[in-house]
């Protein structure tokens, strides 16, 4: 019964999506769109079963987020598998437009919508050796088709909390799903416990591999980048604060505090959206000068700059003293790991318990929380004190390092189960 009322609700929700894109949704458009063939029709000859001369690794990634975490997995396990062929799939646009043209993988593509025929014909049609799902992909018919046909399929840089369905007394039909998975490689401790205890997943089958992001996030840090807009708008004496991946509930609380400040502060302010009537009202408010439209003499005398671009923000954290990470007002807080690998300290709004890097990060003191103006103004206080920040990026720095290797110790694991496994 609960398998048929997954159906129903997943249909509903696909219409949906499609009756979003007839109305002219852009994201709903693409999404329809690269599901117009069947999804194995695009693929290429020679990764198909009965021409493919190679194994066949396939990793499936809701949207980009999930593929920032699914490519240091991905890395190391090409180093460990370099025979096997490499499919990925996006639910989503974002990754799919961001990867498509990449050496990302072999063939990068949708995931067919779920559903038992479709699910089972995609299984056919690829027949992979090995399936690894993202952080929070659960699409039964997909996991269904897997189990059935004994392809061993793994959940790396699982995160889980308490108020999820596999953990209600009602959930027993999740649960079930949770044991299409060979083994699942889940983020912190908390979650191998939860999984185990409440999920009554096999404990000997989960392992505390940490947040693979990290590993990209450092990657970045440590690359060659110059940028000379930003290098001139910090290079002046004081502090730059980086404001990053904001919406307007963010951008107000800083509207709020800005001219409390000491004038060496600079803020550099890096739109989640880039809607133009916002920047606009943004430019105005803070007398800023935009990105896009200045130059490296002008940035020097500049107090405030909207970074106005996409692509940048993940490497600018190079150049601040402090971070702000905006989406904790609104729709959840963003990626707090790209300024840590940097040993910014972070500030950010009220919905982050969705977050373990984020409760890790305060309770080691390098990361705070803020809701008010005031409690912003107060936390400024205790970071512009120079060693009051130096701790702060300390222990930034010391998490960055725990957290590192993540997709190293998923490969790891991947590669010692499927070993047992063929004994």
């Amino acid at each position: 019964m609960q398998t048929f009322l997954y159906y129903l609700a997943i249909s509903a929700y696909h219409l949906a999506i499609r009756l979003a894109a007839v109305l002219g949704v852009k994201q709903a458009k693409l999404w329809v769109g690269g599901r117009q063939d069947p999804a194995s029709a695009n693929l290429p000859l020679h990764l198909r079963p009965r021409q493919r001369k190679h194994p066949l690794l396939w990793m499936h990634c809701a949207s980009l987020g999930e593929w920032e975490q699914g490519q240091p997995v991905l890395e190391a396990l090409r180093q460990q598998l370099p025979e096997h062929k490499i499919l990925l799939t996006f639910f989503s646009p974002s990754g799919y437009v961001r990867c498509k043209d990449s050496d990302a993988a072999d063939f990068v593509g949708y995931l067919p919508a779920d559903g038992p025929g479709r699910a089972s014909k995609w299984v056919d049609d690829i027949q992979p050796d090995l399936a690894i799902f993202v952080k929070y992909e659960f699409w039964f018919f997909h996991l269904r088709a897997l189990h059935r046909a004994n392809i061993p399929t793994f959940l790396v840089a699982a995160s889980f909390r308490i108020d999820q369905p596999f953990f209600r007394p009602w959930g027993g039909w999740w649960r079930k799903m949770l044991r299409f998975f060979s083994a699942i490689a889940v983020q912190t401790p908390n979650d191998q416990k939860l999984l185990s205890k409440r999920g009554n997943y096999p404990k000997n089958s989960i392992v505390v591999a940490g947040d693979p992001r990290m590993d990209r996030t450092r990657q970045l840090a440590q690359s060659s980048f110059s940028d000379p807009i930003l290098e001139s708008f910090t290079k002046a004496s004081g502090v730059t604060i980086i404001a990053g991946s904001v919406w307007p509930p963010d951008v107000d609380l800083w509207k709020a505090v800005w001219k409390k400040l000491p004038d060496n502060c600079r803020l550099l302010l890096a739109p989640h959206q880039l809607h133009e009537e916002e920047i606009a009202e943004w430019s105005a408010a803070f007398n800023a000068l935009r990105y896009t439209h200045t130059n490296a003499a002008a940035a020097l005398n500049s107090k405030v700059l909207i970074l106005d671009t996409i692509g940048v923000l993940s490497r600018a954290y190079r150049y601040g003293d402090l971070a702000y990470i905006g989406g904790a007002f609104k729709t959840g807080l963003h990626n707090t790991l790209e300024p840590m690998a940097y040993g910014l300290p972070a500030m950010f709004g009220p919905k982050h318990h969705k977050f373990p890097e984020a409760g890790a990060a305060m309770q080691l003191g390098g990361a705070f929380t803020v809701q008010t103006p005031e409690e912003l103004l107060r936390v400024l206080e205790l970071l512009l004190n120079t060693e009051s920040r130096k701790s702060a990026s300390g222990a930034q720095m010391q998490l960055s390092d725990q957290l590192a290797g993540a997709g190293a110790r998923t490969s790891s694991t991947i590669m010692k189960l499927i070993s047992l496994g063929s004994r």
